[in-house]
């Protein structure tokens, strides 16, 4: 019987021991109130600041995008315009008819070619190509080559651009 005591008593002990131990793991892993706080303070604050920066980035992202839309707008625009352009300049090489015109009416559509080209001018369009340029095949759409093909010998349709975007490269002969 003697036995059976001490065993018991053994196995109350190591129950004891065992119910310490866990009290003292349950009391080292809770957290105070004051951590728990602490600790979704700090949760709350990297959520905001996540929110923050990505409001910041969805703001660029519009901004850019807006740019992006207003350039291509620009480019469909001006890819109606150019033609007109081109109109212009061809009756003006006619010298012979274009003198022949009233001298009244031809200022006018001088003036009028002079306020278009200044408005393309103000939205950033430059137009481009001249004879003795150096060949940029970026720039520039060969129409006839004659020798090492270096330099632009003749523009047979100027070419436009916005900023470093080309609207449409200049048609040139080479030589």
């Amino acid at each position: 019987m003697k036995e059976q005591e001490v065993n018991q008593e053994n196995e109350e002990l190591e129950q004891q021991e065992q119910e310490t131990q866990e009290e003292v793991t349950e009391s080292e892993t809770q957290e105070s109130p004051e951590d728990a706080v602490a600790r979704e303070r700090d949760e709350y604050l990297a959520g905001w600041q996540r929110s923050q920066a990505d409001m910041k980035n969805l703001q660029k992202r519009h901004e850019d995008e807006k740019k992006m839309f207003t350039t291509l707008g620009k480019e469909t625009l001006l890819q109606d315009l150019i033609p007109v352009l081109d109109n212009f300049d061809a009756a003006f090489r006619n010298s012979e008819v274009w003198e022949s015109v009233d001298e009244n009416w031809r200022r006018g559509i001088e003036y009028i070619h002079t306020q278009f080209v200044t408005a393309l001018e103000n939205n950033g369009v430059v137009a481009y190509g001249a004879v003795g340029d150096a060949f940029d095949t970026m720039l520039h759409e060969p129409v006839e080559s004659v020798g090492d093909g270096e330099q632009v010998t003749a523009v047979l349709q100027k070419g436009y651009k916005i900023g470093d975007r080309v609207i449409r490269p200049a048609k040139v002969n080479l030589g």
